[in-house]
């Protein structure tokens, strides 16, 4: 009996499967009924793409059962040939689909800076500080050899040496013969940067006196001179279509760092260290100026963290690590950190003016800027499509001239920008002082969330208070006091 009864249970459970594929199979012959199965094939597609690094642009189901997707890819830096596999497997095991197309395209990025972004900035998708505030610390080598993991994936990228009193780009890359002098666009009066095996890149090395020659003399010029240097570099140069724009960042916490957070707005910063006392020191103070600034601090990068010897023996060569100090004072993850050994390899690589991904890439220290590179891809996805992926989607920064700027990185206003002017910060603020439109305003401002649970800015006043605001406001706040 009961041998009968599992044997009905077993019938009765083959007809609803069966049925229900009938259903399906119907339903492609008319529009109403393959809409419905786009739903169902889109849903299967959502379980397998992240939506902060790739998007289901089109789908339609034909007839025939076949399910052709086009797919958008956010950034160059990923496998899209991985990605697409893993679709397609996805929409196959629909059981009333019967073959997939899958198809994809590279997005045009969208400015870091928004509507403002001068002409050459207007396609550059992201713009990664570089940084460690503390000479020695191998700083140049990390941005140069992460600049080319991130092109060996696939990226469009571009490196900016903003390090003009000691550039060190003309001696880590070399660059193909004719090269120099870069060219101006005489419309545009933009320059072409350099451009070594598919990276763009640009340094007061390149531009300076005597730059054809390779021997260019050092730049004695004052601090807001040097800032202004960089500027022009940066807005200066036709980058063209860019996921990620590298900085190199000069030691010390002053006005090239002021210029890039405050004038343009850094999408990210990534930290490198040594396990020195003496380097954290530094680098635990320029952690504390990217908090300020408000440039989010995305990974960590501790440099001559070890070697091992002919015979497999790891040594620490400055004792103890001091990556947990940092990581914990810059409120990143374990999973945000990386650290690369001491090796012949990376001073070869240095001397042959040529980056360590492309003269020896199986090398220790090659595999973990890999990992670092893949890291950045995500974590940039993720802040500039944080909507999409449950993120805030929004870049928050104080720039003294404006007032306090929300870049939308996602969403209905991407691309836009909204200013708090000092007159909306100063009616914010209320109270005494408020009438002084002289006085200092903001001491800093961090992310947060409301009492309701919405993405907020909080703001830090100077002489003490703080104001929460939701980002959902400030499209009218800016506008009524525009």
């Amino acid at each position: 009996t009961m041998h009968m009864g599992l044997h009905h249970l077993h019938n009765h459970a083959t007809m609803r499967i069966g049925t229900s594929f009938v259903r399906r199979r119907c339903a492609l012959a008319t529009a109403r009924g393959r809409a419905r199965l786009e739903e169902e094939a889109l849903a299967a597609l959502n379980g397998v793409l992240d939506p902060a690094l790739a998007r289901c642009k089109r789908l339609a189901v034909q007839p025939d059962a076949t399910v052709a997707v086009k797919l958008e890819f956010r950034s160059g830096a990923m496998r899209r040939g991985a990605v697409e596999a893993a679709a397609a497997a996805a929409i196959e095991a629909l059981p009333w689909a019967r073959r997939s197309s899958v198809e994809s395209t590279l997005s045009r990025p969208r400015s870091f800076m928004g509507s403002n972004a001068p002409p050459s900035l207007r396609h550059v998708g992201a713009l990664v500080g570089i940084s460690s505030c503390k000479g020695g610390v191998g700083k140049s080598t990390v941005a140069v050899n992460l600049a080319y993991a991130l092109a060996t994936q696939g990226g469009r990228v571009g490196l900016l040496d903003a390090d003009v009193h000691g550039p060190s780009l003309p001696s880590l890359v070399r660059l193909p013969p004719g090269s120099l002098p870069l060219r101006q666009d005489a419309q545009t009066r933009l320059l072409a940067p350099a451009e070594a095996d598919g990276v763009r890149l640009m340094s007061y090395g390149f531009v300076g006196k005597g730059a054809s020659s390779g021997a260019v003399p050092a730049a004695v010029m004052r601090g807001p001179m040097v800032g202004k240097t960089v500027g022009q570099m940066l807005s200066g140069t036709d980058w063209g279509e860019l996921d990620y724009l590298l900085v190199d960042l000069p030691p010390g916490t002053g006005d090239v760092h002021l210029t890039l957070s405050q004038t343009y707005g850094l999408s990210a910063a990534v930290l490198v260290t040594t396990p020195q006392r003496l380097s954290t020191v530094d680098v635990l103070k320029g952690v504390d100026m990217l908090r300020e600034l408000g440039v989010p601090m995305i990974s960590l990068v501790e440099n001559m963290a070890h070697f091992t010897d002919d015979t497999g023996r790891t040594h620490l060569p400055f004792g103890g690590s001091q990556l947990e100090a940092v990581r914990r004072h810059a409120g990143l993850r374990e999973s945000d950190t990386f650290r690369l050994p001491i090796e012949p390899q990376v001073g070869e690589a240095v001397d042959a003016g040529s980056p360590l991904q492309l003269l020896t890439a199986q090398s220790e220290s090659a595999h973990a800027l890999r990992a670092a590179a893949r890291h950045l891809v995500v974590a940039i996805g993720e802040r500039q499509h944080g909507a999409a992926a449950g993120g805030s989607g929004s870049h928050l920064r104080y720039d003294p001239k404006r007032g306090l700027v929300l870049r939308v990185l996602s969403g209905d206003h991407e691309g836009r920008e909204f200013v708090l002017s000092k007159a909306a910060l100063h009616a914010l603020r209320g109270g005494a002082g408020a009438g002084d439109a002289s006085a200092p305003l903001l001491d800093t401002v961090e992310p947060c969330e409301t009492e309701a649970g919405q993405p907020g800015a909080k703001l830090y006043w100077c002489g003490g208070g703080a104001t929460v605001v939701p980002l959902g406001d400030f499209p009218h706040l800016a506008a009524a006091h525009g």
